[in-house]
Order: C-alpha cells, then sequence, then structure tokens
C-alpha cells in the first residue's frame, strides 16, 4: 500500500487519499459516505458543546422521562427526527429533544427501538450526548441497519471531539485545523501541552498519534493509539491507526489481531473485512 506522508490517515478525523481508503475504512463523517445535507449539517454543529440533557446530573445516570411509556417516549422522538429530516432544523431537533428526554432514555432506544426510533436515538445522542451515553451509541456500529451504524459512527466521532471541557475541546479544534494545514510538528506540539492539561482527553492522544504517524514516527504513534485505547475501547479510529503503525514496523500478526479486535466493533465494515482476509491469507 503507498503511504503518502502528506496526507492525514482516515482514522484521524483528517480526510486522506482515496488510495488509502481503499483498505481503511471511512471513520469520520463525511470521507467518503453521501449523506443527507441534514444529517451532514447535525453533525457539523454536534461538533461544538451542546446544552445537557433533561436530567443529566455528574453524580448519577438519568432513568427516563417520568409519565411516558417506552413505546410513546419512542414514537415522539420519531415524530421529531421525521419533522427534522423534512424542516432541516437541527435546533429544534436539538431543542425538543434536550428538553424532553433524558440521556438514558435515548441509550435504551438507541438500543432497543424500532428501526427509527434506534436512527432518531443515535442523532440525537450525537447532537446532544455526553461521553457517558459512548458505550451504547457504540453499539450501533454493529446494528442491523446501515443508517443506523452510520450515524453511530458520526456520533461517535462527535461525541469524542467534545469529550472535555469547552476550552479543552477548543484547543482539539485546533490541532484538528493544524493538521488539516499539514502542520504536524505544530498539531504535535499544541497536543502535548492539550495532554498535559487533559491526560485523561483520549482524542488528544488519537491527534498527536496522527501527526506522529505523518512524521513516520510509527513507534510514538502506536504508544499514543494504545493510550486513546485505554482510555476510550471503542476508539475505532485508533484501532485502525495502530494497525496501520503496525503495518509500517512490520508486525504483521499484531496488526492482524487489531484488525479483528476492530471487526469485532464493526462486524458489517466490508472494508475492514477485507483487510482481516487480506492478513489472514499472507499469515497463512
Amino acid at each position: 500500500m503507498a503511504r503518502q506522508r502528506s496526507q492525514a490517515p482516515v482514522w484521524s478525523g483528517v480526510s486522506g487519499r482515496a488510495s488509502r481508503r481503499q483498505w481503511f475504512p471511512a471513520w469520520f463523517a463525511g470521507v467518503t459516505m453521501a449523506r443527507p445535507a441534514a444529517l451532514a449539517l447535525a453533525f457539523l454543529l454536534a461538533a461544538h458543546p451542546a446544552p445537557v440533557l433533561a436530567g443529566h446530573s455528574t453524580l448519577s445516570l438519568p432513568t427516563g422521562v417520568p409519565g411516558m411509556s417506552e413505546p410513546h417516549t419512542a414514537s415522539l422522538l420519531v415524530d421529531y427526527f421525521e419533522t427534522f429530516l423534512r424542516e432541516q432544523n437541527v435546533e429544534q431537533f436539538r431543542l425538543l429533544v434536550s428538553t424532553r428526554y433524558t440521556e438514558g432514555t435515548l441509550c435504551r432506544l438507541a438500543e432497543s427501538g424500532h428501526t427509527q426510533a434506534r436512527r432518531a436515538a443515535i442523532l440525537a445522542l450525537g447532537i446532544c450526548g455526553t461521553y457517558q451515553s459512548n458505550a451504547s451509541v457504540a453499539r450501533g456500529l454493529r446494528d442491523s441497519d446501515l443508517t443506523v451504524r452510520r450515524l453511530a459512527g458520526d456520533a461517535l466521532w462527535s461525541i469524542w471531539f467534545r469529550a472535555d471541557t469547552p476550552e479543552n475541546n477548543k484547543l482539539l479544534e485546533q490541532v484538528t485545523i493544524l493538521l488539516g494545514r499539514q502542520r504536524p510538528e505544530d498539531a504535535i506540539e499544541l497536543a502535548t501541552k492539550l495532554i498535559e492539561r487533559a491526560p485523561k482527553f483520549a482524542e488528544a492522544y488519537n491527534k498527536r498519534a496522527t501527526a506522529r504517524f505523518l512524521l513516520q514516527r510509527y513507534e510514538q504513534s502506536l504508544e499514543d493509539c494504545r493510550r486513546v485505547l485505554e482510555l476510550n475501547p471503542y476508539h475505532f479510529g485508533a484501532l485502525s491507526g495502530m494497525a496501520m503503525c503496525q503495518l509500517e514496523l512490520g508486525l504483521k500478526a499484531d496488526a492482524l489481531k487489531t484488525y479483528q479486535r476492530a471487526l469485532k466493533l464493526q462486524p458489517y465494515d466490508a472494508a475492514l473485512r477485507e483487510r482481516v482476509s487480506a492478513l489472514e491469507a499472507d499469515h497463512e
């Protein structure tokens, strides 16, 4: 596989060339998958700090919306979702959801509602949810519905990018901008400062891993990927990055194990399955 030093790998949240994407799935919103403009706009806005969901507390998880049965709760959310698809009013959808639903209710609907309810819940969590919904949204990557899976991937990136304080989230945006401008050294410097301020901010390590990969510092990038996964075991982007580093270091057996782990998170990903099959054949 030809490696392009000037292009960021897709696991970073910064798009790369198509030649790279032929082996690595598009793991960032808008890299290769075509989506309705309203959904793309929703996740663009979701990258910014969102209001806390109704009933959310740093001391305990919300339990639900009092006085509403689960079927009625799902039906109302679907109504909001379908109105959003028609009118493309992200702020209206955000307001309706954040004032009526708890994060816990949305997590339950994301995993147990009918198809349209799961789609609506995943989108809502991508726009309004906190890091506490990470596991529930990640399970959407294994959903039988393609739209749910795509929404889940986008929602996770949105949640991960705003997983710390507003100030630290803003610094992360600046790191991402530096990567997009092909300034990896500056990105490393700023990401390192961010990590010193927020040592549990997984996405800061992921961005530094990206910059180090671009500079062919594969061992350092690999270590950053490991740290990401210690903090966030659902980070499919870091798994992809880890495997890419392992391949560059000639660790094909390790890369195969990493891709197999990623496939458990995304069992429907055809490109990922193809990569696993190729490595398995090469390993025999």
